[in-house]
């Protein structure tokens, strides 16, 4: 099969599009023939090698999480599906598995889901981390009609779901980006757009409900003033021992929380975005369709480029 592999951990200079042998379905899993896949921070930070002690050391390894393609073979015992059923998920690279950057790959039932009807390969394989994390980064904000969310980064691959999403929930929406995208954050949902500059948020105070920081820089000095007391801060980045005690300190001395936006996946998870994709309320945005032979082009972009909305390989 074709593949985008690594040889090391690193950056693309250390990765090359090939034949591998073709994936063999483990007991109990669908195989599925990748029509297209995404590119997450995630998938550039495990192929780095930053959880290399999870991800283990053994090469050639195919990194890629966000998945959508055809079934082509199913496991017994497993019903609900067809082969031919398109379908869409996440694959689990952190643990060492291959993953979505090939023409193949094995699949866990429980990671599976039908693609819709009136959705592409391409804004399927767009939705599962970067959709579902904005999703529950919103919910564990306690987001809903009526708040005041600020969504730092709003038009990166979680920040312009999340403005969809907070808009569909009757949120007041203001958003951050840079001055070239402001036409888009409108357009996605926000109400009010500010800059990156310290100076575009100096003069608001004990403003918002809710933060949702998908670009992962917002210092706790500023969220500390936005937040109104019980307000809720949640991060797309991982939480380390330090951001867990300035948490604390934060809601002791404060009375303001500090969380992080991880991606949750259970059923009622996708049917939410599902839902609101079918009833027009959740719009991926694809400006970079790129194929695997060059997913080096892809990583690079989708890492340094500061792209709108999600960059997609097809297989």
């Amino acid at each position: 099969m074709k593949a985008y592999y690594s040889t090391r951990y690193g950056g693309p200079e250390y990765a090359f599009y090939g034949e591998l042998p073709d994936i063999i379905a483990k007991p109990g899993e669908f195989l599925v023939e990748i029509k297209a896949a995404s590119i997450n921070p995630v998938d550039y930070k495990i192929m780095s090698g930053v959880v290399r002690f999870i991800s283990g050391t053994k090469f050639p390894k195919i990194f890629g999480t966000d998945f959508a393609g055809i079934i082509k073979e199913i496991p017994d015992g497993v019903s609900g599906f067809k082969t031919g059923d398109r379908v869409y998920g996440s694959a689990t690279i952190i643990t060492g598995r291959p993953g979505a950057l090939a023409e193949l790959l094995s699949v866990k039932p429980e990671r599976l889901r039908k693609i819709p009807l009136e959705m592409s390969f391409e804004e399927a394989a767009s939705l599962p981390v970067a959709a579902l994390t904005a999703l529950n980064g919103l919910r564990r904000c306690g987001v809903k009609a009526g708040s005041r969310v600020l969504i730092n980064g709003a038009t990166g691959g979680v920040g312009h779901f999340a403005v969809q999403i907070a808009k569909a929930k009757g949120a007041h929406i203001t958003a951050t980006c840079s001055g070239s995208n402001e036409e888009l954050a409108i357009k996605l949902g926000a109400y009010v757009v500010k800059g990156y500059g310290e100076d575009d948020l100096s003069g608001e105070r004990n403003c918002f409900d809710a933060i949702l920081d998908a670009y992962g820089k917002m210092g706790h000095t500023d969220i500390c003033r936005l937040l109104r007391k019980r307000g809720v801060y949640a991060s797309t980045l991982f939480f380390n021992p330090l951001s867990f005690i300035a948490s604390g300190i934060i809601k002791v001395i404060y009375g303001k929380k500090l969380t992080s936006a991880n991606m949750r996946a259970k059923p009622e998870d996708y049917e939410e975005l599902e839902i609101l994709f079918r009833d027009k309320k959740l719009t991926p945005l694809i400006e970079n369709i790129i194929p695997l032979s060059k997913c080096g082009d892809a990583f690079y972009h989708a890492e340094y480029g500061k792209p709108r909305g999600k960059v997609i390989v097809t297989v």
